[in-house]
């Protein structure tokens, strides 16, 4: 007799648990899954039933919620726009202060000195200006990646 089949001898044998062939038992749970600012329809009507006008209240603050995101995302944009200009801004001034004192030097007979450092400015503007072209296409060659239906990093 194997053992799980074995009788327990503290039992007696009319008092053993009965084991029936095919049996199978089930369980099922309903699993509902929700995201997102507001609740299902089914648990505003609940709400709506316990304080009339809570689902409005509800929606209210929903709206006010994404308008307010939408708001600080409006001046993140913005103040990403004006650290940028002034970015190009100030590149531009030391770049056309380092040509200019280049052109200075050469004229003034210091050729060596002149042409080396419009040579370390120019050479310098390149490399930001291709730099910045990779790292541009490859975000958006990310974000364009991160957008197709079929993504299949969720591995």
């Amino acid at each position: 007799m194997p053992e799980n089949e074995k009788q327990n001898p503290q039992l007696p044998v009319s008092r053993q648990p009965q084991k029936v062939p095919g049996q199978v038992i089930q369980h099922r749970e309903s699993l509902s899954i929700h995201s997102g600012p507001l609740p299902p329809p089914d648990i505003l009507q609940q709400y709506e039933g316990i304080l009339p006008g809570a689902a409005e209240r509800i929606f209210k603050m929903a709206e006010k919620q994404s308008d307010h995101r939408q708001s600080l995302e409006k001046l993140a944009i913005i103040g990403d726009s004006k650290r940028a200009d002034r970015g190009l801004t100030s590149g531009l001034i030391i770049s056309l202060t380092a040509l200019i004192i280049a052109g200075i030097l050469i004229y003034t007979g210091h050729d060596w000195a002149g042409v080396a450092l419009g040579s370390i400015d120019l050479v310098s503007l390149v490399s930001v200006f291709i730099y910045g072209t990779i790292t541009r296409r490859s975000e958006r060659a990310k974000k364009a990646e991160a957008m197709k239906p079929n993504n299949s990093n969720h591995t």
